[in-house]
């Protein structure tokens, strides 16, 4: 018999090197093509970011290969005859031999498996060791049923579990989750198809392989539902407030993507178009990796839809969304840091007719509202932040008995930990700018740029220093700056108020703090109070404060030293640095 499959299952084919070959019914072809959509589907959902890096891929293959046709569907090549199937079984097996992915060593196996039993796992590189009788029970109405059963089994994978770990798991990535032998670990999401599990551990969470862990307990979506049926644990106020909340949650995302989808299509991709007003550098700087959001985005919002419950939007579980998207929202990281690199490109742009012509024009034809290009990429700033608070809400209306509950509490701390992590990085780069700005409005500095060791400003204020340098010895009245590596000395400028000139700087590494009790000082032979000094080779400090109190101070700020962050990395700095660039230019 003939059957034809049209260029998406070639495309998938191709794109996964997976084999495409003739089968010997109509079923047997219709349940390939739909396994090799499923993987791709699977393959384009597991991208770390963006989406469109699959879909370049895939292009490329029809450029590689132009006998594909993607507007007809493609003739497969003859059937076999019926005395070859056991041929067409032994090339299949031999395919299935060479791909199948290898146990590693450490993996324990349970009493029932064994790598020669590895091949009945259903996999969709182990699809042609299915038997013939198997594909002649099955009918095409099976094919139809298995393209809902992600929608309907992800409710039921999203329930609670208690496993046991039966074997030492080691995190490799940041995301893993690491339990040793005989831990009892909380099962939050099962739906992967990767054989991965998402649970939680003490205090932490992660992914794990499900083979390393063993289920003592179960809480089924089905107990769970009759649990918050319950009128006394669910009642219906609450039920009204938590559907309306993830209803609330859904639209937003959903305008939310749509928004995206318009700055991708309607605007970033017409400025490609006119190379003549927008080189690329500034395409670039204007819209940083807007891209990689819309991907993430995408693909959150598909697992949202699965969840949702649409008869009973109370019972949706949410929260295994979150977790399984955590890792990928640190690509709101460059995008946060670009903001005021974007806004001082736009403001420089738009004071010209011609570009505010154009934003304005590519607004229209997208039908958005009547906003600067602006203000609709501050857009994701504002809405990273606005999670935390919509899934702090639906905890809220989430009884203790709901599958949801525990989950959504992770997604919870897992948003807010994201957030936090913006505002720190966002901080941080501003602080280097600001130890910038320092160091060029003092006079006569000498030396390497602090941000090259430094990136917070700790303390300063006057004291009366003296110091021996080798046979060299002073006294003055400065100021201190203290850096979390480095210790500046400077002394007040008698020309301009607010100025300083630099005397001198301390690698803090190269010398040891000693609190000095008052009275008399052996090293300086003088009497003191209220001192402090810093001993290296052959330099000596005495640094003495005008009160016990601002000692102290001084004292807890060189010791807080310790629980400060690492100093900047250089993708921080240069970009600390080319947003000051910018604003004086814009200027």
């Amino acid at each position: 018999m003939d059957f034809e499959c049209d260029s998406i299952a070639i495309v998938a084919s191709l794109s996964l090197g997976l084999p495409l070959d003739s089968l010997p019914n109509q079923g047997m072809a219709l349940q390939r093509r739909q396994s090799l959509v499923e993987a791709l589907r699977h393959s384009i959902d597991m991208d770390s970011f963006s989406s469109a890096n699959g879909i370049f891929d895939i292009r490329q293959i029809l450029d590689q290969h132009p006998d594909i046709d993607v507007s007809t569907p493609i003739r497969l090549p003859p059937l076999p005859p019926e005395d070859n199937i056991s041929a067409f079984k032994q090339r299949a097996a031999s395919v299935r031999l060479r791909r199948r992915p290898k146990r590693s060593k450490s993996e324990p196996l349970s009493t029932t498996d064994s790598d020669e039993d590895y091949d009945a796992s259903p996999h969709i590189s182990r699809i042609d060791c299915i038997s013939e009788a198997e594909w002649n029970r099955r009918s095409l109405n099976s094919t139809a049923s298995s393209m809902t059963h992600s929608s309907t089994s992800s409710t039921s994978s999203q329930s609670i579990r208690v496993a046991e770990a039966v074997a030492d798991h080691v995190a490799v990535l940041s995301d893993e989750l690491p339990f040793a032998r005989g831990d009892s670990i909380t099962v939050i999401d099962t739906s992967s198809p990767s054989g991965l599990w998402y649970g939680a551990c003490r205090d932490s969470q992660g992914w794990f392989p499900a083979s390393y862990v063993t289920i003592i307990s179960s809480t089924s979506s089905t107990d769970s539902s009759n649990e918050v049926d319950d009128a006394n644990n669910f009642p219906e106020a609450m039920r009204r407030q938590r559907a309306r909340a993830v209803e609330e949650l859904l639209k937003t995302e959903r305008d939310y993507v749509q928004l995206l989808d318009n700055l991708v299509h309607g605007f970033l991709e017409q400025t490609y178009r006119r190379s003549d007003l927008f080189p690329r550098e500034a395409v670039d700087v204007i819209f940083s990796n807007i891209p990689q959001l819309l991907g993430l985005h995408v693909r959150l919002l598909r697992q949202l839809e699965m969840s949702l419950d649409p008869l009973r939007p109370e019972d949706s579980m949410i929260g295994g969304a979150f977790l399984r998207h955590k890792q990928h929202f640190t690509v709101y990281a460059p995008y946060c840091n670009n903001r005021p690199l974007s806004c001082s490109r736009l403001a420089s742009l738009t004071r010209q007719p011609v570009y505010h012509q154009f934003f304005d024009a590519c607004r229209l034809l997208r039908g958005m509202p009547h906003l600067s290009l602006e203000a609709f990429l501050l857009t994701p700033v504002q809405r990273i932040c606005r999670y935390p608070l919509q899934l702090q809400q639906i905890y809220k209306v989430t009884p203790v008995g709901h599958a949801d509950r525990h989950p959504l509490s992770c997604a919870v701390r897992a948003m807010k930990e994201v957030a936090c992590q913006l505002d720190e990085r966002r901080r941080r780069i501003e602080s280097i700018q600001a130890i910038a700005l320092w160091q060029a409005s003092l006079h006569s500095w000498k030396g390497p740029d602090l941000i090259e060791r430094n990136s917070t400003l700790i303390k300063n204020g006057d004291v009366m220093c003296r110091c021996v340098t080798g046979g060299n010895h002073w006294t003055k009245q400065i100021t201190l700056f203290l850096f979390d590596q480095t210790l500046v000395l400077c002394k007040k400028d008698v020309f301009s108020r607010n100025s300083f000139v630099f005397k001198e700087r301390i690698s803090l590494s190269s010398v040891a703090l000693h609190d000095v009790n008052d009275g008399k000082e052996q090293t300086f032979h003088v009497t003191v109070k209220n001192s402090f000094r810093l001993v290296g080779e052959n330099r000596h400090y005495l640094f003495s404060c005008q009160d016990a109190k601002t000692k102290e101070e001084w004292l807890r700020a060189f010791s807080d030293r310790s629980q400060l962050p690492p100093p900047a990395t250089s993708d921080e700095k240069r970009l600390a640095l080319s947003t000051m660039k910018l604003l004086r230019i814009s200027n």
